[in-house]
């Protein structure tokens, strides 16, 4: 995000505001030609340098939303061929890409983005407004009147409304707030793995993007319950004969843990399922 001048309605300049305004990532955009930027992969997901990733998923939503191609009523899955190939085109001057990671930028990645630009939309320019003068009134500067307007009816239907609610429910039912921020989990794995010379534990990654900084405790009392666990069973796993905690498993942790939802594991990130991670014995074990 940048900051920009919003200007007064009556024109005074003198009672203009700074707000935050849409970011052209300069970083990205402005590099001399021929320059490119590094990513470094775990398997399907970028995990450093350190702010690359994000800086990565930020540059594809930036040439999404300004490149008038794409149509904001569909899903990102019945998005043009075409326009897919174009985006790869484009993403891959500005950062050091090879052809093994086209298919989890343009699926995964760009799939994610496309959903969280249309959500954050939907939730600073549709949903914020209870009208259709002020929804109108307050476009987001990355589209056009005529991509808006029809948003905003796509929206509207029933159809849509009734998704909508499906999704808030689900939202509702989210078991934990996660501290980590805008920084993915592989990411902090990747970060973690770096500082203690060995991957962490799932346990240890819990609790490290589940616990603030500032108060070093968890947002809510579900995640709570779950670390304080944790912290009980960290004491029965104990030290080792240097007298550092040992890690906790991932047999304790998924002992603590409810089951993981149907095709996902907690903090591995998309396109990681439960028997692909923990083998083929895990249905045995929840059953």
């Amino acid at each position: 995000m940048v900051k920009r001048l919003r200007e007064d309605p009556n024109g005074d300049e003198s009672v203009g505001k700074w707000v935050r305004g849409t970011s052209t990532i300069p970083k990205v955009f402005d590099q001399p030609n021929g320059s490119k930027l590094e990513l470094v992969w775990k398997g399907r997901q970028p995990v450093g340098p350190r702010k690359h990733p994000s800086l990565f998923s930020e540059s594809i939503g930036v040439l999404m939303a300004t490149s008038r191609r794409f149509d904001w009523t569909k899903t990102w899955e019945l998005q043009d061929v075409g326009d897919k190939e174009w985006l790869w085109d484009n993403i891959k001057d500005k950062w050091e890409l090879d052809e093994t990671r086209k298919e989890p930028t343009l699926a995964l990645i760009s799939g994610d983005g496309f959903r969280n630009k249309k959500s954050k939309w939907k939730r600073s320019f549709y949903t914020r407004y209870a009208t259709y003068e002020e929804r109108i009134s307050h476009r987001p500067e990355q589209l056009s009147q005529q991509e808006w307007v029809q948003l905003m009816e796509f929206w509207d239907t029933p159809e849509h409304q009734a998704i909508s609610k499906h999704n808030r429910a689900n939202r509702a039912k989210q078991i934990a707030k996660h501290t980590a921020g805008r920084i993915s989990f592989p990411l902090f794995e990747e970060i973690m793995s770096q500082e203690a010379g060995a991957p962490p534990s799932l346990g240890d990654l819990f609790v490290r993007t589940h616990t603030s900084s500032q108060t070093n405790d968890a947002l809510d009392d579900q995640p709570r319950e779950y670390i304080n666990t944790k912290h009980k069973m960290k004491d029965l796993v104990g030290m080792d004969e240097h007298g550092t905690q040992l890690p906790l498993s991932d047999e304790i942790y998924r002992e603590v843990m409810p089951p993981e939802r149907h095709g996902c594991v907690r903090l591995k990130g998309r396109g990681v399922t439960p028997t692909s991670y923990f083998g083929s014995d895990y249905l045995r074990t929840i059953v």
